[in-house]
């Protein structure tokens, strides 16, 4: 014998319906309570802010592609204008929408500054260009909305860390490499110098920033480089590229975009060790070796891969 409604409640809904029965001589009751308790929680847990609900674990590759911090986060002022002007600089050299503008504030300083060496201009292109480009686009409302935020400029607040997620990559700065059993400091990236020629760059992480622009984050990485020039960087006959770490240059470009770079390692070129009794016994040059990506889960791959 039953009611109408109790006799169409399937097997399953009675499976759950006595999970609330917590006195027997009172089911009906334990149930209503139970329920409606269930039915309150997840009503109130909608407006509590950063709840991270009980559910299968996050991946450990979520984010590798996008980019995000891991390591060491901090938060400091800027504290040297110069290096702080530099960065923002790169982030525009590399936007399509600041290109044109760029173009015009070059043409600008060579007119104005005749017989000055084209090293002499270059510099003072780097150097003025965030203001000008800002006082140039003041008060314009018609332009694009990010590339009025990149004119604007970063917050002076900048965000550092000593482990960084992007593109598939861990990277690591130089300083949390020495603490770790891995090498995540090495970089690689193909760019063009101010003569107009491409060439494959080498170098090691030092600092880790993203620069904030409201509503855009850009990682940057500043970068210790290896001259191309001068031994720096070879290529043998085998095709195996080799550089010497003590060998750098490019300080006045420190940085690059994170999302730009690819991850390589060095390996110390025995060869190149000098003569026991002779000189250092560290090699002087490193070989450089392709770096892996680790991205299981991702566009179909199954393992980590190699570049």
């Amino acid at each position: 014998m039953c009611t109408y409604t109790t006799c169409f409640l399937s097997r399953g809904t009675w499976r759950v319906l006595k999970k609330y029965v917590r006195n027997r001589a009172r089911p009906e009751a334990s149930i209503a309570k139970g329920y409606g308790t269930e039915e309150v929680i997840e009503f109130c847990v909608k407006f509590i802010e950063n709840l991270r609900p009980i559910r299968v674990p996050e991946s450990r590759h979520e984010g590798r592609l996008r980019g995000k911090g891991t390591l060491g986060r901090k938060a400091i002022m800027t504290v040297d204008n110069n290096l702080f002007r530099k960065a923002h600089f790169t982030v525009l050299q590399q936007s399509s929408l600041v290109a044109p503008y760029i173009e015009e504030h070059l043409a600008l300083v060579h007119a104005r500054n005749i017989g000055k060496s084209d090293a002499w201009i270059t510099r003072h292109h780097i150097d003025t260009f965030p203001a000008w480009l800002r006082q140039h686009l003041m008060g314009n409302e018609t332009i694009n909305q990010q590339l009025a935020f990149l004119a604007r400029g970063p917050s002076g607040s900048i965000a550092t860390f000593q482990g960084y997620e992007i593109n598939g990559y861990t990277f690591y700065t130089r300083a949390q490499d020495m603490k770790s059993m891995n090498q995540n400091s090495a970089v690689r990236i193909d760019a063009m110098g101010h003569d107009g020629t491409t060439g494959t760059y080498y170098g090691a992480i030092e600092d880790i920033w993203e620069l904030d622009y409201g509503p855009l984050k850009v990682p940057l990485f500043r970068c210790q480089w290896v001259r191309l020039t001068g031994g720096g960087v070879m290529i043998d006959d085998s095709g195996m590229t080799t550089v010497d770490l003590n060998k750098v240059g490019y300080s006045d470009e420190p940085f690059v975009l994170a999302n730009d770079v690819t991850q390589v390692f060095y390996v110390k070129d025995m060869s190149s060790k000098g003569k026991k009794g002779r000189g250092h016994d560290e090699p002087k040059r490193h070989v450089v070796h392709p770096g892996k990506r680790k991205i299981v889960g991702v566009e179909d791959k199954t393992d980590e891969d190699y570049d």
